[in-house]
């Protein structure tokens, strides 16, 4: 080993030994060990789930569904950039990126405003990657933080050590949800070349992905499994042209199985923007089946980002029509990284509300996915309430199909 190698593990055996010995890393913010929970939620810990039963939960979320008019609960569907300004916030959650996760001293302090301008408490997301795709590389504790490849190379201990440290850094800046692990199997292609693959074993991967998301339970973060059901070996990003995959579908559902063998740390399955020749040669996203099969694995399902231009060659140019798509495909969170109000593009939220209001069978299919979100909000400790005000220019809650 080289000696610069030998440093970098060095470091890395540092902050892994103050992970496992649940030292705070975020020491520097001036936060203790567990941040300290905003008015309106609640800590997430195990034992506040077990002493909450779980017909009392689903009542409230009943109560709260049923108080909820069209607008608001398409909202709670809405993932997407923060809106600008001092407004307020009328979406499920935010995804944080770019400048903003640079400067750790004050993200904090934008994430609670974020949550103040919301009616109802925020899903705030990261991408949790590392090597060169690491969004958290601003902070001191995280700046080794590995890629998937090298992380694959050692083992549990170290992978579930890396999420507790990832989990605790997120949770002091107030995000609650991370889009990975990454359980992509892969040995080649684009996955494995950018060393955002933990392997090509299932049974490897799922073990070191169940580690790293135990590690980020154990500080109250949402783990959302991603690519599924796998990106494999294709070559070339899916940002930047639709791929098409003629994977058989036995060799999908080989794929599959690390998901499901990690159903029970993950909180839910980010689909891939990859054509499956097997189902339809359509984006994962706009599959039926493959979203369907999720579900039927115990997750709630997550769109990749549906603001990526390659994606509209789905629809024929039509952005509205793939948002009426990826819905109908029964996706629980739809995410896009531009915010909803974009010039040159629809608001999601309207093309949804008009797609409900136009077909009223469609209301029950919209609840399933509230409930999804709502059971979501409870597992991360976000009390949500359907107290606030209803949208003044949206209709009543109580108003029929």
């Amino acid at each position: 080993m080289s000696r610069a190698a030998s440093s970098l593990a060095t470091r890395r055996l540092g902050h892994l030994l103050a992970a496992t010995l649940g030292v705070t890393t975020t020491a520097w913010l001036g936060c203790a060990a567990r941040p300290a929970v905003r008015p309106g939620t609640s800590p997430p810990t195990d034992a506040r789930a077990a002493a909450a039963p779980a017909h009392d939960a689903s009542e409230a979320i009943e109560r709260s569904l049923a108080q909820l008019s069209l607008e608001e609960k398409v909202a709670q569907l809405v993932i997407a950039f923060a809106p600008p300004g001092d407004g307020p916030i009328r979406q499920g959650g935010v995804i944080l990126m770019g400048k903003a996760l640079r400067d750790p001293s004050t993200l904090r302090a934008r994430v609670e405003a974020l949550q103040r301008r919301s009616g109802s408490p925020l899903l705030v997301a990261v991408d949790l990657e590392g090597g060169e795709l690491n969004r958290l590389k601003g902070l001191p504790t995280m700046a080794a933080f590995p890629t998937a490849r090298e992380m694959g190379e050692e083992g549990g201990w170290e992978a579930e050590a890396w999420g507790r440290r990832a989990g605790l850094d997120l949770s002091a800046l107030g995000v609650n949800m991370s889009l990975g692990p990454v359980l992509d199997l892969a040995s080649s292609g684009f996955m494995a070349e950018t060393g955002r693959s933990l392997g090509d074993d299932p049974i490897r991967v799922a073990r070191l992905a169940r580690a790293f998301a135990r590690g980020l339970s154990s500080a109250g973060i949402l783990a959302i499994g991603k690519h599924y059901p796998g990106y494999g070996a294709a070559q070339g990003s899916s940002d930047k042209a639709l791929l098409h995959v003629a994977r058989s579908a036995q060799e999908i559902a080989r794929h599959q199985a690390a998901f499901v063998s990690a159903s029970d740390v993950l909180a839910g399955v980010m689909l891939a923007n990859v054509a499956f020749a097997a189902y339809g040669d359509v984006p994962a996203i706009l599959s039926p089946e493959l979203v369907a099969r999720a579900h039927l694995s115990g997750f709630l399902a997550v769109t990749d980002d549906l603001a990526v231009p390659s994606l509209l060659e789905a629809t024929r140019g039509d952005a509205a029509e793939l948002w009426r798509r990826a819905f109908l495909a029964g996706n629980d969170i739809l995410l896009t990284t531009a915010p909803c109000e974009w010039p040159g593009l629809p608001d999601p939220r309207t093309v949804l509300v008009e797609l409900v209001r136009a077909r009223p069978e469609l209301r029950p299919r919209l609840d399933e996915s509230v409930r999804r979100v709502l059971r979501l909000k409870e597992r991360a400790g976000l009390r949500f309430s359907a107290s606030h005000p209803p949208d003044p220019a949206g209709e009543s809650a109580s108003s029929g199909p």
